[in-house]
């Protein structure tokens, strides 16, 4: 195991390691977004055209349990070793990746069984995910810490920004290309982290895997972001979705009861019973979520309201990962210097705020300029704001909590993109009026249009500013030590 104390610099070693997460981490968040793109095709293919409920799954499936069970990798992680869970996260994410697309040129394979493989995929997304901030926090030097959580938190932002583009030009040739991406990048990052972390041991602390709890997470989990994702569909009080929300505050109690029973839990007790940790994910949940949201709109308005194609929105969308790029690391940086975080968390939330009210002014005439700023600023609030919330969490961890706060963030973070997206689609739809006569009968007016995207991201305006209040009464350790 590395050693807390070591320089700013990084050995050679050290530095491989680190592109390793950064390319698993990069791959794993350009699969959340690269196959939208290819979903009206594969529908096709599938003979579900025009019908979005069974297609859905394909992204459905992925979401589910990438999330579900990011909290249990970070348990096996501590117990076989970080290394390990990583590895194999990315041979399962890079072969199902493989055969997923192979599939796309057989006869007879269902969308069934499309969908059973992205529910597998996301199983090894979610084990690369959970161990990406703990590797990064076990492997590499303290005093550095921040930065290089800042490059692991711009490496999931550009691959959640290059998905669409990146997409719609492989899916000009075959979907299936979409996933074939996957399996060089994956054997890229196999080759590098079996070389560069053979040597790289983790102190292992067996402990018993609380199956038990992670069953009733996974239950819990399944039925929030199931709700979440299709309660616009079903109707958000009708008795499947009342029954939904029955079964995930009944599990959720039941896994309160059990964990503090539990003798080896999923997460320590004493992390989520300090406030300042709990305090910083919610403000990353509210943030994370208003972000998702905004990415799920983004492309129908530059699409729709300002005419770009496939390609050219998603290659706008990457300001967003330019913002995070100046932002990301030098508050990684400023927070490795200062060991000051909570600051910066706040100013995080203001500035993502700033940036999704720009996107209220968006109208059918607005510049690519001012898009590109107001992407832009938004990426900068982000990349600010969680890169000082991980910072923060991780300097109340203590030997052996790594993998588990990981999961932790990690399952905070991905319940805010199901909520957001799920909000702000929502609220876009219900604010969507059509003129009388049809879409053809506005004569090219696409006022009431532009009109239903100035509510939805008031809304992440809303959900920034509530992060920002939370992140007001969050501090970091020392100066908690401070008050004790």
């Amino acid at each position: 195991m590395l050693k807390k104390n070591e320089g700013t610099a990084l050995t050679k070693k050290q530095k491989i390691v680190l592109f390793s997460i950064i390319l698993g981490t990069f791959m794993t968040s350009l699969d959340a977004t690269i196959v939208t793109v290819a979903l009206p095709t594969m529908a096709k293919d599938f003979a579900t055209e025009g019908s979005t409920a069974d297609i859905s799954w394909v992204l459905l499936a992925y979401t589910l349990t990438l999330c579900c069970f990011v909290l249990l990798w970070g348990k096996l992680g501590t117990n076989i070793g970080y290394r390990n869970v990583f590895l194999t996260g990315i041979t399962i994410f890079a072969t199902t990746s493989l055969i997923i697309g192979l599939a796309g040129f057989v006869n007879g394979v269902s969308l069934g069984d499309i969908i059973v493989l992205r529910a597998i995929q996301g199983l090894g997304a979610g084990m690369v995910i959970a161990m990406g901030l703990a590797m990064v926090s076990t492997y590499m030097p303290l005093s550095i810490r921040g930065a290089t959580i800042g490059y692991i938190t711009l490496a999931a932002s550009a691959g959640t920004a290059f998905g669409p583009a990146l997409g719609g030009i492989l899916v000009y040739f075959h979907w299936s290309y979409i996933f074939f991406i996957n399996v060089p990048i994956g054997l890229i990052c196999i080759l590098m982290s079996l070389r560069s972390m053979n040597n790289v041991k983790i102190k292992e602390k067996k402990e018993k895997l609380d199956i038990t709890g992670a069953g009733l997470l996974f239950i819990m989990m399944f039925a929030l972001i199931y709700y979440l994702n299709v309660g616009q569909n079903i109707g958000w009080m009708s008795h499947e979705g009342l029954l939904l929300i029955f079964i995930t505050l009944i599990t959720g109690g039941l896994v309160a009861w059990w964990e503090q029973r539990a003798k080896d839990p999923l997460v320590s007790l004493r992390l989520i019973a300090i406030k300042d940790v709990i305090g910083s994910n919610v403000s990353t949940l509210l943030l994370f979520g208003a972000m998702s949201g905004s990415y799920l709109l983004l492309p129908y308005y530059l699409q729709y309201a300002q005419g770009y194609t496939t390609v050219e929105l998603g290659f706008i969308m990457i300001a967003n990962s330019i913002g995070i790029l100046v932002a990301g690391p030098t508050v990684g940086k400023l927070a490795d210097a200062t060991g000051v975080n909570s600051r910066y968390l706040s100013i995080g939330c203001l500035i993502g705020a700033a940036g999704f009210f720009m996107m209220t002014f968006f109208t059918e005439d607005t510049s690519l300029l001012f898009i590109l700023l107001a992407l832009f600023v938004m990426g900068m609030g982000v990349g600010t704001a969680l890169v000082a919330s991980t910072n923060l969490c991780f300097g109340y961890c203590k030997e052996g909590e790594d993998g588990q706060l990981s999961g932790l963030v990690n399952t905070f973070r991905q319940a805010g993109s199901s909520m957001g997206v799920a909000i702000l689609n929502a609220v876009f739809l219900n604010a969507l009026i059509v003129p009388v006569g049809g879409i053809l009968a506005s004569g090219g007016n696409l006022n009431w249009m532009i009109d239903a995207f100035r509510p939805a991201f008031f809304v992440a305006v809303v959900l920034a500013l509530v992060a920002f209040t939370i992140s007001m009464g969050v501090k970091d350790k020392k100066y908690r030590d401070a008050q004790a």
